[in-house]
């Protein structure tokens, strides 16, 4: 049989699709959000856009800001990892694979050389390519086109038929053939036209969202500031968009029926602009300022007294789900006293350290870089002479393993490599 469309399946896509949008319009920053909402308000003449609150110097918004530097794929992939509280085996397999991709996204090698370059069973390997197709961007980890659009699609929830189009009809998508594809499953022309268009939304090459963005200066997405003593935080104006909807429209009575039903729709989908907008304000103003109860040392004393902090941790106390946590606060920076920082700063993975307590890594890492700093050129500290200080110097808890990860990540060479050429040769 012949797959088909019911009514409740069409009109649960419709509402996939919204959801898809709203996570979408979530991950956006405050130029991203402008960006669209620029967009929409050429196609919907019943959006209002108020821009009075827009500080306009010389006809054009002003860009202020520290230079940044874009985030790459593989580290943003394995920043996910932490989240999942794997194992260290599991963990490495997962990052061997992550490793293995290229810059489109795409996994380069087939799964038999992966389990054979780390002696693991198949399963293992097979669990471990899962875990990667699971994390953003959508689509990433896969093995072929036809993959990668089905492992987007399966996340927006759209009717089956799409599936199957995709994996052995994807030249009718290309070729625009709807007459193909309504014959083929049944559907009518807007069904096969939404087809077509929910596939055209798929990104082909995941991993090139991550390419380097020639950009040299960003604008903060809110401002930490301390007042009539405590900390507030407020939201950029691109952030805070005043968009309504014109009533002058929505008002108006039409005879004509097609004109009507237009109008309904654009009523419809302007009424849903606001409120994705005015909720994506409240769950990033949430996020922030409970990130900002968390990170008063931060904010009082700077950048050395980041404190460990897990996503799931805010999740909890804002009542969201930990994976829209992790979509809020994607590409958007804060101006704190100490500067501008990305919001993912304030994400620290833990170090144990004594009375039971934790130290965030990037303390841990400042400690590091200043022992090595000091240190006698002469006779530089061994990882493990490192590792040693400190535990009984600063209290923290870590293995020499993670010492030189934590050195490499700051990009310090090993103590062979940095003792002094006077050093070597006594």
């Amino acid at each position: 049989m012949k797959p088909t469309l019911t009514q409740e399946q069409r009109l649960t896509w419709k509402m996939s699709q919204r959801l898809s949008q709203a996570i979408e319009i979530l991950q956006y920053n405050g130029e991203e959000l402008l960006e669209f909402l620029e967009q929409h308000l050429q196609d919907n003449p019943l959006l209002k856009w108020d821009k009075s609150n827009l500080p306009i110097s010389g006809g054009e918004l002003p860009i202020s800001g520290v230079p940044t530097a874009e985030e790459d794929l593989y580290t943003y992939l394995k920043d996910q990892l932490l989240e999942l509280s794997l194992q260290d085996g599991r963990k490495a397999i997962v990052e061997y694979g992550i490793d293995s991709l290229n810059e489109n996204g795409y996994l380069d090698n087939d799964l038999e050389q992966w389990q054979q370059a780390l002696q693991v069973e198949q399963e293992q390997v097979q669990h471990a390519l899962s875990i990667i197709q699971s994390l953003e961007p959508a689509g990433v980890g896969a093995r072929s086109l036809q993959e990668c659009i089905v492992l987007q699609l399966q996340r927006k929830e759209c009717p089956s038929f799409i599936e199957h189009l995709v994996e052995h009809h994807l030249e009718w998508i290309a070729d625009d053939d709807r007459f193909e594809i309504m014959q083929a499953y049944e559907v009518n022309e807007q069904e096969a036209r939404e087809a077509i268009e929910a596939v055209k939304r798929c990104h082909p090459r995941p991993g090139l969202q991550f390419a380097p963005i020639k950009k040299d200066y960003i604008v903060p997405d809110a401002t930490i500031y301390h007042k009539d003593g405590r900390w507030h935080v407020d939201l950029s104006y691109l952030n805070t968009p005043s968009i309504s909807i014109d009533q002058t429209y929505a008002n108006t009575s039409i005879d004509d029926v097609e004109a009507q039903t237009y109008i309904q729709d654009k009523y419809r989908h302007a009424n849903w602009i606001v409120m994705a907008i005015e909720q994506r304000k409240q769950n990033v103003l949430a996020i922030i300022e409970e990130t900002v109860h968390r990170q008063v040392p931060f904010l009082e004393s700077g950048p050395t007294f980041v404190q460990p902090l897990r996503m799931r941790e805010i999740a909890f106390e804002v009542d969201l789900h930990v994976s829209t946590v992790s979509r809020a606060i994607r590409n958007k920076y804060v101006q704190t006293p100490h500067g501008i920082y990305p919001l993912k700063f304030f994400f620290q993975q833990g170090v144990k350290s004594r009375h039971r307590t934790e130290t965030s890594s990037y303390t841990v890492k400042q400690w590091l870089k200043e022992l090595i700093e000091k240190e006698d050129k002469n006779k530089p500290y061994s990882d493990q002479k490192l590792r040693d200080i400190l535990e009984h110097t600063y209290g923290a808890y870590l293995s020499r393993r993670t010492v030189a990860k934590y050195r490499e990540e700051m990009l310090l060479p090993s103590s062979t490599k940095r003792r002094s050429k006077k050093g070597r040769n006594t």
